[in-house]
């Protein structure tokens, strides 16, 4: 019939409040930015470690074509991906209600994919140019793809998690998840809070630190303990505590902690050093300290009798009111 509309199927973004993404973007080019940004340098970390970019990056024809692994270009890497990041968000910026579509995450990892790997207008490794005017190898072309893919992959779904929840992941989480995330996030940040503390310890102390030494399986289990007892603490207390209750929860973040670790040492290292175990917990217990939200007052407080009865008071003079009013038009009208 002219003049219908029969969608054949409701954009998902109608029900889950997408539009509402529409409203706010400057939200939307920060969140987008933040997961270029942290999605480039997880993937881009791991795969560093697996494909060995070190010794890769001095082979004969790639050394003449990329920076050396250790140089300046290194440091000033996280400034180049926010810029990186905020031009992407503000070309996505546009399109933001359609990648909030159910499928939303595989149309921008195709589109990413196939104009930003394969078919770019540069001769790029890994591109289909690249291969046919560079002098660089083909096994250099498909030993940076996982890489590529992988990491356009998550920052699809995570550009679609921010146009589809324009509210936030979490509020569309059922509330243990919500707890779960909040913990992992809280254990998280304590766990740099140790990372802080044992650099400074051992600098302190004048001895060497190097990345050989302090990310050994052994070093790191040091502390495997004290995260998952951060992250329970946080657990139990993510609806929120008294300021009395927060305090004693960053009590027991540092008590746990401590011991968890004079353990460790004892057990695992053959070797206790007790200034180290109570010293590492401080900064940590800080953190959930500080992480645990508060109380909210009045939550699931029940009404007293008074003010029920003053409430009911107010609403019966304000029916008579409306009343009175009423029937003073009335008499007008007659």
């Amino acid at each position: 019939m002219r003049g219908t509309f029969d969608p054949v199927e409701c954009p998902p973004w109608l029900e889950h409040g997408g539009m509402n993404a529409s409203t706010r973007p400057l939200s939307f080019v920060v969140k987008v930015t933040v997961a270029h940004v942290a999605s480039y340098f997880v993937v881009g970390i791991v795969a560093a470690t697996v494909f060995d970019y070190e010794s890769l990056f001095a082979e004969p024809v790639i050394g003449d074509y990329m920076r050396g692994f250790g140089s300046v270009a290194l440091f000033i890497g996280p400034v180049v991906q926010l810029i990186r990041g905020l031009i992407t968000a503000l070309v996505l910026l546009p399109f933001r209600n359609v990648l909030a579509t159910r499928h939303g995450w595989l149309w921008l990892w195709l589109l990413l994919v196939g104009i930003g790997i394969l078919s770019t207008s540069a001769a790029a490794p890994s591109s289909i140019e690249g291969v046919v005017y560079t002098k660089l190898p083909l096994w250099y072309h498909l030993i940076g793809l996982p890489e590529m893919l992988l990491q356009t992959l998550i920052f699809s779904f995570l550009v679609f998690l921010v146009a589809r929840y324009p509210k936030g992941v979490l509020a569309a989480l059922p509330p243990v998840f919500e707890r779960i995330v909040r913990a992992t996030a809280a254990a998280s940040l304590a766990f740099v809070g140790y990372a802080v503390v044992s650099v400074l310890f051992a600098l302190g102390a004048g001895a060497e630190v190097t990345a050989e030494q302090s990310l050994t399986l052994q070093v790191q289990g040091t502390f495997i303990a004290p995260f998952v007892l951060n992250g329970a603490i946080a657990f139990v207390a993510a609806r929120g505590l008294s300021p009395r209750n927060r305090a004693v929860a960053a009590v027991a973040s540092y008590v746990l902690g401590s011991l968890s670790i004079f353990l460790y040492q004892a057990i695992i290292m053959g070797a206790v050093n007790p200034l180290y175990a109570l010293v590492a917990p401080t900064l940590p217990a800080l953190i959930v300290w500080l992480l645990i939200p508060r109380e909210a007052l009045g939550r699931d407080a029940p009404s007293s009798p008074d003010a029920t009865k003053s409430s009911d008071e107010a609403a019966d003079s304000g029916s008579h009111r409306v009343a009175a009013l009423n029937s003073g038009r009335g008499a007008a009208g007659l």
